[in-house]
């Protein structure tokens, strides 16, 4: 009966520890850098590749909102889950050239 018990134990801890390492994984994916072109909205959100983004208030990413709305940029930064939409942090950007 222990051995029984011990066994369910070492599958159930085997199983939570394969949780913990997808999670993790899946959080380094997030965080990998993504090159998006498009244009800021009036509401200062990146419409790009038929989706928007909400676009996370660092330095950067407050003078897109600022100073580029109706301006198509290539916009680079790490894109994560929000909680009602995706959310980009903005490492660079530049203009483009219609």
């Amino acid at each position: 009966m222990k051995s029984l018990l011990a066994k369910k134990r070492l599958i159930t801890l085997t199983i939570f520890i394969g949780f913990i390492f997808a999670a993790l994984s899946l959080s380094h994916a997030a965080s990998e850098t993504v090159t998006l072109v498009g244009e800021i909205n009036d509401t200062g959100q990146l419409v790009a590749e038929g989706d928007i983004f909400d676009i996370e208030p660092n330095e950067i990413g407050e003078d897109l909102i600022e100073n580029y709305i109706s301006v198509k940029v290539k916009v680079e930064g790490s894109i994560r889950e929000g909680e009602e939409m995706k959310i980009i942090t903005v490492k660079s950007f530049q203009v483009v050239d219609e």
